[in-house]
């Protein structure tokens, strides 16, 4: 968002005025894009390889698109200053880190061609706070992109079961009954409604009392109906950790928490094959969870972590590639692995994708510098707003990767939306937000 001032400068403004319906469209259209893509309901793709492909290029073309007009935006309406202070040496390195995996994967021409479009889109979804001029501007597109979302989910879920809801057909007929609405799966809808949730809750704090409150409500809603214990658990918690310290003037204390949480959580997940003592805390606690079968998955996945520490398997070239496919399985394994699509555990798959190097940096990014942020926003009404805002999203996304996988996946919603929280604590901790 460009505003008034830079903290301690307030009266140095630098907001042009012109094309500000301009950028609160785009701001709207890059949210809308980022949750909403260019097909939803497409889960017609996950089994028909021509549907998705048609739907890749689809979604390659539009995103690129967007990307480029938010970008011209930011460059030409909103002022030099707020675009060059959304650079970033370390997002500069991660992105070099990203096309390196991309020519040692398996494919390279596939693989830099995806690297190339999870840069764009992520690049894209870096502009969605930037873009609107003001709060209220952000407010409105905010809400405006939630209520999309949601009025399309729940039409889905009435009208449009067999696309909005998991059946009983194919391999995860557990799931089914279970909400996706516009997704493509109930581990996606989960994470994204729990975003729109934290959005409501923004909206209402700023005074948007009935619209926000709606947008909470029904996404709360959805996020239970998604089944996602994991997501259902961490909404009220995530709420708790931000707002009770942001409150009272403890903004520290939130930060302290977060960090705490996050440890604990990787620790008692992907930590306990790694660390026996954790597994014995973790077995304290019970005997006999395996996560609904990541354990194993972790237990796979250990050995080939020293493999290629400093350089990783390469850009989404190790799940379903010949190095999982030809390994053998593990004598006592309930299940086999071997043909997952992803890790479910984020920062394991940045370390088998990237290496180390990129495990270490993607910390920093991703959770490190934005509770740094955070702490040093001004104590401006709206910077305070949108900051609990933001960290609400990034810690919700970084404590539900102990579980899931979405880390520099492309134009995954989930990731896109932690993005988008990302670089708002960034400007949040470096301008002045104004209200109107």
């Amino acid at each position: 968002m460009n505003n008034i001032a830079i903290p301690r400068r307030t009266e140095a403004g630098f907001t042009p005025r012109r094309g500000v319906e301009v950028r609160s469209l785009l701001a709207f259209a890059v949210l809308a894009v980022a949750w909403i893509s260019f097909s939803p309901f497409d889960v017609a793709s996950l089994s028909d390889t021509e549907s998705a492909s048609d739907g890749k290029l689809i979604n390659q073309i539009g995103y690129t698109a967007v990307s480029a007009a938010a970008v011209l935006a930011l460059l030409t309406m909103t002022g030099r200053e707020v675009a060059s202070r959304m650079l970033s040496l370390g997002w500069i390195a991660m992105f070099v880190l990203l096309v390196i995996s991309g020519y040692t994967a398996a494919d390279p021409d596939d693989a830099v061609r995806s690297t190339l479009f999870t840069i764009i889109a992520t690049v894209m979804a870096a502009t969605a706070f930037a873009l609107p001029n003001n709060a209220r501007a952000l407010s409105a597109a905010l809400a405006t992109a939630c209520a999309a979302v949601l009025i399309l989910s729940y039409a889905g879920v009435l009208i449009y079961p067999e696309a909005a809801i998991h059946t009983a057909e194919g391999v995860e007929a557990n799931h089914s009954g279970l909400w996706r609405g516009i997704f493509t799966h109930k581990n996606t809808a989960g994470p994204v409604m729990a975003a729109i949730a934290f959005s409501g809750i923004y909206l209402t704090r700023r005074g948007w009392r009935l619209p926000g409150a709606i947008i909470a409500l029904a996404a709360i809603v959805f996020v239970w109906n998604t089944g996602s214990k994991t997501s259902t658990a961490l909404v009220p918690a995530i709420i708790v950790l931000v707002m009770v310290p942001s409150l009272v003037g403890m903004r520290f204390l939130a930060a302290s928490a977060i960090i705490f949480s996050v440890v604990s959580i990787y620790a008692l997940t992907i930590g306990t094959v790694f660390v026996p003592s954790f597994d014995a805390i973790l077995r304290g606690f019970n005997e006999t969870t395996t996560f609904t079968g990541r354990i194993e998955i972790w237990e796979f996945a250990r050995d080939f972590v020293t493999r290629h520490p400093w350089t990783g398997f390469g850009y989404d070239s190790f799940w379903g590639e010949a190095v999982t496919e030809n390994a053998e399985q593990a004598f006592d394994s309930t299940w086999d692995p071997r043909g997952i699509v992803h890790g479910h555990s984020g920062f394991l798959d940045v370390t088998l994708f990237m290496g180390l190097p990129a495990l270490f940096l993607s910390v920093w990014l991703l959770l490190l510098a934005p509770l740094w942020q955070y702490l040093r926003t001004p104590p401006f009404r709206e910077n305070v707003l949108l900051a609990d805002l933001c960290l609400m999203i990034v810690s919700f996304m970084i404590m539900n990767s102990a579980m899931e996988s979405y880390f520099f996946r492309r134009a995954d919603p989930i990731w896109l939306t932690l993005v988008a929280a990302l670089f708002g604590l960034r400007l949040c901790s470096r301008f002045k937000l104004r209200s109107e």
